[in-house]
This record gives C-alpha cells, structure tokens and sequence, in this order.
C-alpha cells in the first residue's frame, strides 16, 4: 500500500453482450446502482503494472470518490486516458464538491453529490454524461438536471442513466434504442427527460440493467422498462422491449424492499428477508436450482434454510445477497471466480457462500464480473475478474477468493460499485 502520508510504501459469454453491475447496502435509499459491459482485449502486462498517474500526494479526504481498472475512455475520472490502475486513485471532484453515493457503469461513471447535483465522467457516445454533449470526459461534468431537482439515488446502464428524485420521479438520459429512458421512446437524450411513471407514482428506489431500468414504489410494487428479450421486464411478456414502465408481476402477496438489475435479469428483495429472480438463466441466475431458459415472471430463489437477506446485487451472469448476519451468498457464472468460493470452473444454480476470511462482517455488495464487498470496519474486498485492475489488489489476476482492496492510508470507505472493468468507492479520511 502506498503511505501517502508519508510518501512511500508499506508493508463472457455467449450473449454475444458482456456486463453489468450492481451495488447495494442493507439500507436501500442509501445504495448506489451501476450496469457495465463491452468486453475488451485486455492489456499488456507492462501497461498492468503500474497506474497511468502516480497516487496523489494527499490521503483522500470526507466525501471524495476512489477509482481504479481501465482508463481507455477517462473512466478514473482524474484527468488522464489510457492504461489502467490496479489500485485506487482519487477522482478529480470540483473544488468543495462531497460526495454521497457513487455508479460504475460500461464505459461511464456516476456520482452523487452532497447538495443532489450529478456528476458523470467517461464515454460519452449516447449522451450518457448528460452535460448536453457527446463528448468524452476524463473528469467529471455536471448533468444539465432540471432547475430545482433535488436527486437521492443514481443508477447507470450500458449507456444510459438514471436519477431518482426527492419528488419520487425518475429522469432518465443517454441510449434510448430498447426504450431505456421510459418516456415512450422519444431517442437518445443528451439531457435528462422524465420517465412516464403511471399517474400517482412515488418511486423509493431504481436499478438499471444492461438495457432496462427498474423502479421500487411506495407501495412495494416494482416497475420496469426497456429491453425485454430475456424477459428482464418481469411482466411475463415476450416482446423485445417496452418503452414505458409495466408492472413486474410479483406474486400474490408479496411487499418488496429493494431491487437490483443485471444485465439479462432482475432480482427482488421481498420485505420477509426472501428473493425473487426473473430474466436469462443461462448461468443459473435464477438461483433455483436449474440452468437454461428464461423466466419472464419472478420466481423464488432457493436460499439456505433460516437465511434472512437484506441487501441484494446482481452481477454479469451471477447475483450476490449479502444476509442480516453480515455473510455473502453468490450464484450463478463462476468464469472469472466472481462467486468467490475458492474456483474459476464452473458455476452453482443456487446460492452458495463466499469464502470471506475470519471475523468479517460485510455491510454492502456489488458485483459485474468481478464481487466487492463492503466491510463493517470500511475495508473493500473483491473477487473475480481482475484483467483491468478492478479488484484494486495491485495485480490482474483473477482471484475466486476475497483479497483486499488496496486503498490508500487511513481511508475509510462508506460506498460501492463494480462496473465491467472498473470500480468505485465514496471514501472518508479517518487519520494520518
């Protein structure tokens, strides 16, 4: 780890689509959401070894975000393009700007602020960055938010965003090409519009998928919208898309607390400490025992017996449920050891449970092809897909075990999320 206070060291797949990438904690109005993809080539071991900006000369301080994997498009947000950092770097935040909650995405990246500004950096092609340009940014820009719009949640997709506002609307910006932005279909937006909620709906918390968003009412009811091929809608419908929200048709019955995208499926956390699955089951994604085919509707996933799950997050062809007893449970893809359990072969069908090491009380999760881990003490674990540097360790092996996040001296982080080939973190400075 590098001391920087004192200046020295110390001691996929077969879609044909690749990422996403989910992060939240056991309080859902507190999680920061983010979906990921585009495989790349990955780089050379020279450009691995070490970051493409040298580690500032200051610990990052309350409220400022941490970045580390790729940079081709400015993705660590500190001014620079091109490489990679294998361990956390500070992004470069407007002067006096706090940081709250943080979304990796594909290619991009989201920031919460203290004040409910947005802020975004990265690629830029679809609008995504929401500044009213398609221009690239390697720090990062204000979204053009609507005069007066307080936002307490973020998400990001593919190559769209979403915001929640305290209002209990959704904006939406970016991609529109399977109807992402839920405004009828209306094409790419370079700006934020309103997604077209049904008349009286107060939305609590949102998710993005690849290509689809997802919204928790006041209610305990769930909405989604864009694509639909894989059935990620929930709605038990077969269309390719739906540019305006539908209703997932949840069990008769059932309250849900929180919801998390993936990028062929969704999941809920049901107000009982349960889950619910729906979408693509290549993987076993569904966690309930089989592999292939798709779900439309949602349907339970098999947890062990007396489990209670508070905090839910799905990954690129895996899932992750973090349970009220600070342990972490994973299913599905197992191709770059992201279910943490000790192999890179295989996968499981239903959730099996990580290998953390001894005495660790974990309080968040995120995933993609690569697991983080948010610990009690605020550590940063991580696991699988290491070809860019995400898992922050100083390396780009793959690992199918948790190994530290290597963040900077007296760093205390309160906030994750895992993108395809880079991830974030919202940090505090905690001492010297």
């Amino acid at each position: 780890m590098l001391d920087t206070c004192r200046g020295k060291h110390s001691t996929r797949g077969s879609h044909g689509l690749a990422g996403k990438g989910h992060i939240r904690a056991a309080v859902p109005a507190l999680a920061a959401i983010a979906i990921i993809g585009l495989y790349l080539a990955p780089p050379s071991a020279a450009s691995a070894a070490q970051p493409p900006a040298a580690v500032p000369a200051a610990t990052p301080t309350a409220g400022t975000a941490l970045a580390w994997g790729d940079n081709t498009f400015g993705e660590l947000g500190n001014g620079t393009t091109g490489g990679i950092s294998s361990v956390p770097v500070p992004v470069d935040l407007p002067a006096g700007t706090s940081v709250t909650a943080v979304a990796a995405s594909r290619l991009f990246n989201l920031a919460l602020t203290s004040t409910g500004s947005v802020l975004a950096w990265g690629a830029n092609f679809d609008g995504q960055l929401g500044d009213h340009t398609t221009t690239n940014s390697s720090t990062p820009v204000t979204v053009d938010l609507p005069a007066g719009t307080h936002v307490t949640a973020i998400a990001a997709g593919d190559d769209f965003s979403l915001a929640l506002t305290s209002a209990g609307s959704i904006l939406a910006w970016g991609d529109d090409y399977w109807g992402e932005l839920g405004n009828g279909g209306g094409g790419d937006q370079l700006t934020p519009v309103t997604v077209d909620l049904p008349a009286g709906t107060r939305v609590t918390a949102i998710a993005a998928g690849g290509d689809d968003g997802l919204a928790l009412t006041s209610t305990g009811s769930v909405l989604a919208w864009g694509r639909d091929d894989y059935g990620q809608l929930g709605g038990g419908g077969s269309t390719a898309r739906d540019s305006t929200p539908i209703r997932v048709d949840l069990p008769a019955g059932t309250r849900v607390a929180d919801v998390a995208a993936g990028e062929l499926g969704g999941l809920a956390l049901t107000s009982a400490g349960r889950v619910l699955a729906w979408g693509d089951n290549t993987f076993g994604e569904l966690g309930n025992g089989t592999t292939g085919g798709i779900s439309s509707t949602p349907v339970p996933v098999d947890l062990p017996a007396g489990t209670a799950v508070t905090a839910i997050a799905a990954g690129e062809g895996h899932a992750l449920a973090l349970t009220s007893v600070g342990r972490v449970l994973t299913w599905g893809d197992n191709e770059f050891g992201q279910l943490g359990i000790g192999t890179i072969t295989g996968g499981s069908p239903v959730p099996v449970p990580v290998d953390l090491p001894a005495g660790i009380r974990v309080t968040a999760v995120a995933g993609s092809q690569s697991s983080l881990a948010l610990t009690s003490t605020g550590t940063v674990l991580a696991w699988g897909d290491n070809d860019y540097g995400e898992l922050g360790d100083r390396g780009t092996a793959n690992s199918p075990v948790p190994v530290s996040v290597d963040l900077p001296a007296g760093t205390s982080v309160t906030a994750i999320s895992a993108g395809l080939k880079n991830s974030l973190a919202v940090t505090v400075h905690t001492s010297c």
